[in-house]
């Protein structure tokens, strides 16, 4: 019998394949989309949000939920356009995240602006204070956040968690009134605690 070594023609590499990046602006904001639901929240959470929600309601309050679970890749896009366009944040600095494909530095730095200005428009996130970025790692990230407007007219007569009944007469008559805090509060949904900064937030902590 004869025996032969046999060698291999083909080229065994990994073949690494180059990905070209996308330029950013408007178009990255109907990607990985989050959710305006209660219902992906933590189940815990859930709990205390839909209680406040229905006491509002109950009350003759209105509300608007922006935003409830925000994935980590709309985190990032989020957070640097808006260091980009507010706070002058250098676009050829952005790091990279995995599975985004973006490139954030255009032609000239004014394109590049412009661009990360059309994604804070479209994001809705342009009356954000400039040192109130959305966070990379935020309790949006891991459902414990929800972004939502508040408003009424005229006095509003809520019952807190206990079931006890608490007349807002107070202005303004938004999420920003103090009596509809402290109400929010006994359900354990805790408004911002950075005050204007960023209106809409309330979370488990208040961060």
């Amino acid at each position: 019998m004869t025996t032969a070594m046999l060698t291999p023609q083909a080229n065994q590499a990994p073949a690494v394949a180059k990905v070209d990046k996308e330029l950013s602006g408007k178009v990255w904001t109907s990607r990985f989309l989050g959710s305006i639901l209660t219902a992906d929240l933590t189940a815990d959470f859930r709990i205390c949000v839909d209680g406040f929600i229905a006491a509002i309601k109950a009350g003759g309050g209105h509300h608007d939920i922006s935003s409830t679970y925000r994935p980590p890749k709309r985190a990032y896009l989020m957070h640097w356009a808006h260091e980009i366009y507010r706070n002058g944040f250098d676009p050829e600095e952005v790091p990279s995240m995995k599975g985004v494909e973006i490139e954030w530095s255009h032609a000239t730095l004014e394109d590049s602006v412009a661009a990360a200005r059309s994604m804070v428009n479209s994001f809705q996130i342009a009356k954000l204070a400039a040192n109130t970025a959305p966070a990379l790692d935020s309790l949006h990230t891991i459902r414990e956040a929800i972004d939502m407007r508040i408003w009424g007219e005229g006095d509003l007569v809520i019952g807190d968690f206990d079931g006890t009944e608490v007349t807002i007469d107070t202005e303004p008559r938004t999420g920003m009134n103090r009596q509809l805090k402290a109400v929010g509060k006994t359900y354990g949904v805790i408004k911002f605690k950075g005050g204007a900064a960023d209106k809409p937030h309330w979370s488990t902590t208040g961060h």
